[in-house]
């Protein structure tokens, strides 16, 4: 009967009229304020069936976790529990219609603007991509450059630095889990964290993060154009690619700027898998400060897709905090995952764009955290 309910009641026309707005401050900077969905800007036009596609996955590792397990990052007092209806319900959704997914998240969830105790909802948003290399299972002279495993002495404590590594400290210690073609493809896939190796026998391997050195993780191109090497009004991934495949003799010198370096393992996924450890949706799923934002969570997100050409266009649409990074940091920062493939790449490459957020709070939530 309670599933009969519920389904009847996601049938119903949704209404995005709230009479009265709350604003919740959170732990820390953070603090949210609620609107209404017709305040989304492209609320109507999004596909919403995509976006609970990849909520179900956050669902199902919820369905794995303790109930007690606190989930809710700066924002409250949020526990695996609070989700179990929406979850439950999202369930039954996913073989609805476009229309009814819509009213799914209207009726279960409110929307807030998520900004800084001092009112700034404005924040940069960035792209990644799952990397494409090619490589072999033994050094020779065309696949030279290794891609290592995780060390067994890595903890949570400063580990090599990237030039320390790139210099030979890890050889001699079986670390090697395969040799690619090109160092500056392999300094791209650090930075996104996944990639998929073509083997010289025609197999492909797929690679997953396995841990990072515990160094700061610094950009390139801005150090980049202060040596002169860029022009900073010209700086992205592809101007930096470009420059460093063209300058052998000086690229170790940029990369090693960036001090952080990434290792891997062999993945036997079918999907690249997030920090929340579910499978990322192309352009559904979002890397966030996880310290801030929890993970599983709705965010929609209002900002600009840059292209090649230099134009722009809006990107408003609805996507899930499923990753992270050692990059992403603060209350309004985002990573939008663009999947595999050269039109992922160049998305990535070029997406760095001011915009704001909105998350999606379920009702069972709110009323909790405002003490109804």
């Amino acid at each position: 009967m309670l599933r009969i309910f519920l389904i009847l009641t996601i049938l119903l026309t949704s209404s995005c009229l709230f009479s009265k707005k709350i604003t919740i401050k959170g732990k820390g900077n953070i603090k949210l304020q609620q609107v209404d969905f017709f305040e989304l800007n492209d609320w109507e036009n999004d596909d919403h069936k995509k976006a609970l596609q990849a909520f179900l996955h956050s669902c199902n590792k919820f369905a794995k976790m303790p109930q007690n397990r606190l989930i809710g990052g700066q924002i409250g007092e949020i526990t695996i529990s609070d989700f179990r209806d929406v979850c439950d319900i999202a369930e039954v959704v996913k073989t609805m219609s476009s229309k009814q997914t819509k009213n799914f998240f209207e009726n279960w969830f409110r929307p807030f603007l998520v900004e800084t105790r001092f009112g700034n909802e404005n924040g940069v948003f960035t792209g990644y991509y799952e990397a494409s290399l090619n490589g072999n299972k033994i050094k020779t002279e065309k696949y030279k450059y290794p891609v290592y495993a995780r060390p067994k002495d890595l903890s949570s404590d400063p580990y090599l630095s990237r030039k320390e590594i790139e210099e030979g400290a890890l050889k001699h210690k079986a670390l090697e889990l395969l040799y690619v073609d090109d160092k500056t493809d392999l300094f791209f896939m650090h930075i996104q964290g996944s990639g998929r190796v073509k083997l010289s026998n025609g197999s492909e391997i797929r690679l997953a993060y396995a841990g990072r050195n515990n160094q700061p993780y610094t950009s390139i191109g801005n150090p980049m154009a202060d040596l002169g090497y860029l022009k900073r009004d010209q700086i992205n991934s592809a101007t930096i690619r470009e420059w460093l495949k063209n300058n052998p003799e000086k690229a170790d010198e940029a990369m090693n700027i960036n001090a952080a370096f990434t290792f891997f393992k062999i993945s036997e996924s079918e999907h690249v898998v997030g920090a929340q450890g579910v499978p990322l949706t192309t352009e559904r799923s979002l890397a966030i400060d996880s310290e801030i934002i929890p993970y599983g969570f709705p965010l929609f997100v209002e900002t600009a897709l840059k292209k090649k050409d230099g134009n722009k266009e809006k990107y408003n649409h609805l996507l899930i905090a499923q990753d992270t990074g050692s990059a992403i940091k603060g209350i309004v920062r985002g990573d939008i995952f663009f999947g595999y493939g050269k039109e992922a790449e160049e998305k990535a490459f070029y997406m760095a764009s001011q915009g704001k957020y909105y998350i999606l709070l379920p009702i069972n939530v709110m009323d909790k955290m405002i003490g109804k």
